[in-house]
């Protein structure tokens, strides 16, 4: 027979309040880890670990250092402190220094070297000769640039010129987008505008043969943020063949020496070689009809027998 009684001591009581489980939002990815202890959960952002105080320490042990000699005695074993160098070497360059980077590289080739040290020095050699030309480019004066048969103008613009065609430069602010600029070109204006802000605006020293779509872009050029714009020269009327050689882009703005252009030397000498070559020929047909001898015709025969037969 089974014996209940052992059941009429159990407290139950309606009044407990009901466990619910604990819920909690993360508003990005969490890891969730669970604790050697009972009970124990702790949770941190995905990516970030707990570091302790004693894995600080330890880790203290592994930064590498810098010896203060350039140099390893005949015979002496400098491994570790050529190991030392390249590692600070190597975060020179990942922090953007690549001069730091060099030296240091250097630096551990004089303590002996290891292997694989010296393409590394040699990369980054290239890339502080890099760093360096970008910084000299961006510092350069815009007078300085060399323009084909063109100029700079007041640090606004510059340009250049073939027998066909003119290539215009117009500096606008770093940062520039697409979006904030517009070109218009027409037979005889231009306007170049950003924004709100018109950067360039006037009439062409000569007209232009604008084509439906215009060929603009935003490009860097010569270290300046820049719309570049090409527009063909017009035809001169009645089809002529002369090259006309632009003094300036718009009227009212600076001129430069057209007789200074040296294709516009070269179509001076073809034209001085053609005008020659046509006075000569007209020269020897001068002197050919000089030289001719008449050629007598008689045609008093013709009209006597003409007289005869009336």
């Amino acid at each position: 027979m089974v014996d209940y009684s052992k059941w009429d001591k159990l407290d139950i009581s309606d009044d407990e309040e009901e466990r619910k489980p604990q819920v909690h939002k993360f508003d990005k990815a969490h890891s969730v880890t669970l604790g050697q202890k009972a009970g124990e959960i702790s949770a941190a952002p995905q990516g970030e670990t707990e570091v302790k105080d004693e894995d600080m320490e330890d880790g203290d042990d592994d930064e590498p250092f810098e010896t203060e000699d350039d140099f390893a005695e005949a015979g002496q074993d400098r491994r570790e402190d050529v190991l030392q160098c390249r590692a600070l070497a190597e975060r020179a360059l990942r922090d953007g220094n690549p001069a730091e980077g060099v030296r240091l590289f250097e630096k551990a080739m004089r303590l002996g070297g290891c292997p694989g040290l010296e393409d590394s020095l040699q990369a980054a050699r290239y890339q502080l000769a890099g760093s360096q030309s970008s910084i000299e480019k961006k510092q350069t004066p815009l007078e300085d640039y060399k323009t084909v048969n063109g100029g700079v103008v007041d640090g606004r613009y510059s340009w250049s010129q073939t027998r066909e065609e003119v290539e215009i430069f117009v500096f606008v602010p770093d940062g520039t987008k697409a979006k904030d600029v517009r070109a218009e070109v027409t037979e005889t204006n231009l306007k170049v505008s950003v924004g709100a802000s018109t950067l360039l605006a006037g009439e062409w020293e000569f007209k232009v043969s604008p084509e439906e779509d215009l060929d603009w872009e935003l490009k860097d050029c010569e270290g300046h943020r820049a719309v570049r714009l090409l527009v063909r020269k017009a035809v001169m009327p009645g089809g002529l063949s002369v090259t006309v050689w632009w003094s300036k882009v718009l009227k009212g703005e600076p001129e430069i020496d057209v007789k200074k252009i040296q294709a516009r030397e070269g179509d001076l000498q073809k034209r001085e070689k053609f005008a020659k070559a046509w006075g000569d020929a007209h020269e020897m047909f001068r002197e050919s009809l000089k030289n001719r001898q008449p050629i007598p015709i008689d045609v008093s025969g013709g009209n006597e027998q003409a007289d005869e037969d009336m």
